[in-house]
C-alpha cells in the first residue's frame, strides 16, 4: 500500500517545514541563510556572520572524590575566541553551564530551530511506531486465533477480514518506521582545504586524548584552608570519571566524525567542523560558533591519593598531614606520604554561558589536542576572510511520494474444506465420546 503523507508546520517568518515519508522538507529564506530542502536532498549555502564560517545544509531521507590540587604556573595555548574572564582559581565555584536554551550563539537561531523542530517530530514518530507495533500484535493475535485447530470451523467467515486487518496494521508500521528512519537533518560544511585538514587534525588528537587511561569530569572547586586541613595544597577539586567517544546526536548527521565529552550532569558536548553541539538527554539543543566557543588547556600538580595514571608523571611527594613549607606534621603518628601527578586540564567556556572543565591524565595529549582546537579555530577565520562560493546542486524534489503499487494480500484468506478435513474429524469424535460419558 502506497504512502501519501505531508505535514507542514510553520518554524518562523518565511520558514516552513513539511514532512512526508520520504524525509523533511523545508522551505527557508531568511537574511543571511537560504535554504532549498526536499525528500531528495536539501541544499542551503548559509553565512554566519562575523565567524568567518560558511557551510550548506542537507536534510534527508562513582560519586565525586574530593582531592587536593596543588597547580603550576598555567600554560595555555593561543586563543582564537573573545576574551573571557580567568579561570576560577581561588574561589569556591560550581563548575557546570548555564541552561541550554540560552546558550546558542546568535547567528545559529534558525539552525537550533530547524533542529528542535525535527527532533520534536521524531518524538512524535517515536510513539506512532510503539503504538502500531501494539496495534499489530493485537491484529496478529486475533488471526491466530481464527486459525487455531478447531476454532477455524467457527471462525471461517471471519478470517479474510482479520487478515486484511493485520496486513493494513503491518503496512502502517512499515511506513511509521520509514518516515522515523528519514526524520533528521543532515550538515555538510563548507570548508576548504586547510579548514578540513585542521579539523582532521583535530579528530587525531582526540583520538588520543580519548585513551588517556583517566578523564575525569571536573565539577567544583574550592580554596583550602592550607593551616586547618594541614595541606600543601592551594585549592581542593571534585571529580568524577567519565569517557569520551565518538558520536552523534540521533537528530543531527554529518560526514564528518563528531567528538563527543560526556559530563556527569548528562550534559554532552558534541564538537563539529563549524559549530560546538552541547544537548541535555530528551531536552533541548544549543548550537555555538567557534568563534564563541574557547578550549583552555593547562597543567596541574595533584595531590594523588589514588592510584597514579602509568600514562601520567609523577613531578614530587608530600605528606597527607603537612605543614606549610611542605614537611611532615610530626603530631600525626599514622603520617604518610602522596604522590603529587602532573595531570592536564581541558576548560569549554563560552560568553554564552558554557562551562565545562576535564582533568586529563596523560597531560601531552590534553596540550595536543587544545593546540589543534586553536589551528582549527585559526582556519575557519581565513576561510571567513576569503570564502568559497559554493553553488548548491538543484534539488529535485516532487510534492508528494509516488504512490506504489499495493502488495499483494497473503495468499491464505479463507478457509477451505480441505483445510479443516481433520478438524470436522477431531470434533465429531469428541462429540461422540461427549455423548457416550453422558
Amino acid at each position: 500500500m502506497g504512502l501519501r503523507f505531508r505535514r507542514s508546520v510553520k518554524l518562523f517568518p518565511g520558514v516552513r517545514l513539511n514532512f512526508s515519508r520520504s524525509g523533511i522538507s523545508t522551505t527557508l529564506g531568511v537574511r543571511g541563510a537560504g535554504l532549498t530542502i526536499g525528500p531528495h536532498g536539501t541544499y542551503a549555502n548559509v553565512g554566519i556572520p562575523g565567524s568567518g564560517l560558511s557551510y550548506h545544509t542537507k536534510i534527508s531521507p562513582s560519586p565525586s572524590q574530593e582531592q587536593h590540587l596543588q597547580p603550576l604556573p598555567a600554560v595555555r595555548m593561543p586563543q582564537i575566541a573573545p576574551v573571557l574572564e580567568p579561570l576560577p582559581t581561588r574561589d569556591e565555584q560550581q563548575i557546570h553551564s548555564a541552561a541550554v536554551s540560552t546558550m546558542t550563539s546568535a547567528g545559529l537561531g534558525e539552525l537550533k530551530r530547524l533542529i528542535n523542530e525535527a527532533a520534536l517530530r521524531r518524538i512524535e514518530l517515536t510513539h506512532a511506531v510503539q503504538a502500531d507495533e501494539v496495534i499489530l500484535g493485537k491484529a496478529e493475535r486475533k488471526l491466530a486465533l481464527a486459525r487455531a485447530f478447531i476454532i477455524r470451523i467457527f471462525t471461517q467467515g471471519m478470517v479474510p477480514r482479520l487478515a486484511a486487518h493485520a496486513h493494513d496494521a503491518r503496512d502502517k508500521l512499515e511506513d511509521t518506521r520509514a518516515e522515523l528512519d528519514a526524520c533528521y537533518v543532515d550538515i555538510d560544511f563548507g570548508l576548504d582545504d586547510a579548514a578540513t585538514g585542521t579539523f582532521a587534525a583535530m579528530c587525531r588528537s582526540f583520538g588520543g586524548l580519548r585513551t588517556s587511561q583517566r578523564i575525569w569530569d571536573i565539577t567544583s572547586t574550592a580554596q583550602t584552608d592550607r593551616v586547618k586541613e594541614r595541606t600543601t595544597a592551594t585549592q581542593r577539586i571534585a571529580r568524577s570519571p567519565i569517557r569520551l567517544d565518538f558520536s552523534q546526536v540521533d537528530i543531527v548527521r554529518s560526514k564528518y566524525q563528531t567528538m563527543c565529552f560526556g559530563t556527569v550532569s548528562g550534559l554532552a558536548v558534541h564538537l563539529y567542523p563549524g559549530f560546538v553541539l552541547t544537548r541535555e538527554p530528551g531536552s533541548d539543543f544549543a548550537l555555538i560558533e567557534w568563534k564563541d566557543t574557547a578550549i583552555q588547556f593547562r597543567t596541574s600538580r595533584f595531590i594523588e591519593e589514588e592510584t597514579v595514571p602509568s600514562d601520567s608523571e609523577v613531578v614530587g611527594q608530600t605528606w597527607a598531614k603537612a605543614n606549610k613549607d611542605g614537611s611532615p606534621d610530626r603530631r600525626f603518628s599514622n603520617n604518610y606520604q602522596i604522590p603529587i601527578a602532573k595531570y592536564g586540564e581541558l576548560w569549554f567556556r563560552s560568553p554564552t554561558g558554557l562551562l565545562e572543565a576535564y582533568m586529563i591524565s596523560n597531560c601531552s595529549s590534553a596540550e595536543n589536542f587544545a593546540s589543534a582546537v586553536t589551528n582549527h579555530c585559526g582556519a575557519l577565520i581565513k576561510l571567513g576572510e576569503h570564502p568559497e562560493q559554493f553553488k548548491p546542486p538543484e534539488s529535485q524534489h516532487d510534492e508528494y511520494e509516488t504512490p506504489s503499487e499495493a502488495p499483494p494480500l497473503a495468499q491464505e484468506t479463507s478457509l477451505t474444506s480441505s483445510h479443516m478435513y481433520w478438524d470436522w474429524i477431531v470434533l465429531i469424535l469428541l462429540v461422540f465420546v461427549l455423548i457416550l460419558v453422558i
